[in-house]
């Protein structure tokens, strides 16, 4: 396994361009003084290093999503002996020498290819082996995933609802020489009624979600079968004639559900995905002046494999934005995200449920 781990390694880092993200990391080490110098030496320096690298990287494990840091956690021998694969940029921020305790402190910025992680993570799993990806084309493990993209089309916001109530009450009492004092009390109080906006949506073409996600899906090893294919060959109902039920609500109705689960099983579908991905109405970027759209995701991950499905994952909801010149662009490059982002968390379920 090691040696495989360090080959695939070697191969990812000339090939998964991602995004980089920088953890602060910190080392320790006790080290032996020697006979002419108190300080540490180089390979006391070095382990304190790699210590610092190890703590870093755990710490961005840590804000991953906890299917992928099941499956990252469970490999961290394996991450430990190729770790300098994964990590673009080693920065020293402080370093410290104790020769009371003789110990030695560095903290570093340890930056990390996020793209190499997240092959590394379905290498484990999923696609990363051939006993895997021969497991994932069997049908007892066939995926399918059905998505609906919706936009907003309107926002109504309503402002607070104040209610103010008072009370008056009167009193009169007389003195000790005949006279009479008259005396008026006011009580305020009252309350604030906050309603929920009310948005409404149009569905949309899924098509950049479906071919989002299946890239993704594609990349990790998992062999899917498209909602299309359902619909041909195992008479699922068509999006269209359920679409309308998006538009209102963020769930299928039970008697929809049913007639989609019963044609997946007909396929031969064990894992069924299904949920939503809605793009807000646009507003203006403060940073760059361009257009951004913000879009929301949902999904269910369903095991269809016994009489009662069993719901395995699920993912959201969660917020991602796009940016683009006008509001269609912004709104397909928050969607083409969103998707991706999508599939790589139902990818990392699949996984952590050592599903083959």
């Amino acid at each position: 396994m090691k040696k495989a781990l360090a080959i695939f390694l070697v191969a990812l880092s000339s090939l998964a361009f991602a995004q980089v993200a920088e953890v602060k990391g910190v080392g320790t080490i006790q080290y032996d003084a020697g006979v002419f110098s108190g300080d540490p030496s180089d390979s006391d320096k070095k382990k304190a290093f790699e210590n610092a690298k190890m703590a870093a990287w755990r710490t961005y494990v840590a804000k991953l999503n906890p299917a992928k840091q099941k499956i990252l956690f469970s490999k961290e021998k394996e991450v430990q002996g190729n770790i300098d694969r994964l990590v673009t940029s080693f920065s020293i921020v402080d370093q410290k020498v104790d020769p009371a305790l003789k110990t030695y402190t560095v903290v570093a910025r340890v930056g990390f290819n996020e793209g190499a992680v997240d092959q590394l993570a379905e290498s484990m799993t999923v696609g990363g082996s051939g006993q895997a990806a021969a497991g994932m084309r069997s049908k007892d493990s066939l995926f399918s995933f059905l998505f609906m993209a919706r936009k907003a089309t309107s926002i109504r916001q309503f402002d607070e609802r104040k209610t103010m109530v008072r009370e008056a009450s009167a009193s009169t009492s007389v003195s000790d020489n005949g006279g009479v004092t008259a005396r008026e009390e006011k009580t305020v109080g009252g309350s604030t009624l906050r309603k929920e906006d009310a948005v409404s949506y149009a569905v949309t073409s899924s098509q950049d979600i479906d071919s989002q996600m299946g890239e993704i899906l594609n990349t990790a090893g998992v062999e899917y079968a498209g909602y299309d294919d359902l619909v041909a060959e195992c008479k699922a109902p068509t999006v269209n004639s359920f679409k309308n039920e998006f538009v209102k609500e963020d769930e299928l109705t039970p008697g929809t559900r049913s007639k989609v689960i019963a044609a997946a099983r007909a396929c031969d579908v064990r894992y069924f995905a299904y949920g939503t991905i809605d793009a807000g109405v646009s507003d203006t970027d403060p940073v760059s002046g361009a257009r951004r759209v913000y879009v929301s995701v949902r999904s269910q991950l369903w095991d269809l494999s016994q009489r009662l499905p069993r719901k395995i994952g699920s993912v959201g909801p969660i917020q991602y934005s796009g940016l683009g010149p006008d509001q269609s662009v912004a709104s397909r490059n928050a969607l083409q995200t969103a998707a991706k982002e999508t599939a790589r968390a139902l990818v990392d379920q699949l996984n952590a449920k050592g599903v083959r």
